[in-house]
């Protein structure tokens, strides 16, 4: 694989649009939206089943997983349930983008 396709699909392009583009598809209630998603959150869950921490892996492979399990609530109109499910995306991709942010300073 190109090292420039691998960058887009796997680091920070491909987590912030897989995080906004399903936030936008709660908000607006289009269930395909957090299909697109869940596809664009596959390069990130693969890199994340491959770092040594066990919660990491499971992490990874569950994330396209929620966005799924998000689409459905949005086609149930229970848009806070689906939010809830996209927590912990955000919060692997927060904690990352500290780590990031802060090894800078060190």
């Amino acid at each position: 694989m190109d090292p420039l396709i691998a960058q887009i699909v796997i680091s920070w392009p491909a987590i912030l649009s897989s995080l906004f583009i399903s936030t936008a598809g709660i908000m607006t209630r289009q269930w395909y939206l957090l299909i697109v998603g869940a596809i664009l959150s596959i390069g990130f869950a693969w890199y994340l089943t491959n770092l040594p921490v066990i919660v990491f892996k499971i992490t990874g492979y569950s994330l396209p997983l929620l966005h799924l399990a998000a689409m459905f609530f949005v086609l149930r109109r229970m848009r806070w349930a689906a939010g809830l499910l996209l927590l912990p995306y955000a919060a692997i991709a927060a904690y990352f983008g500290i780590g990031v942010l802060i090894q800078n300073y060190s």
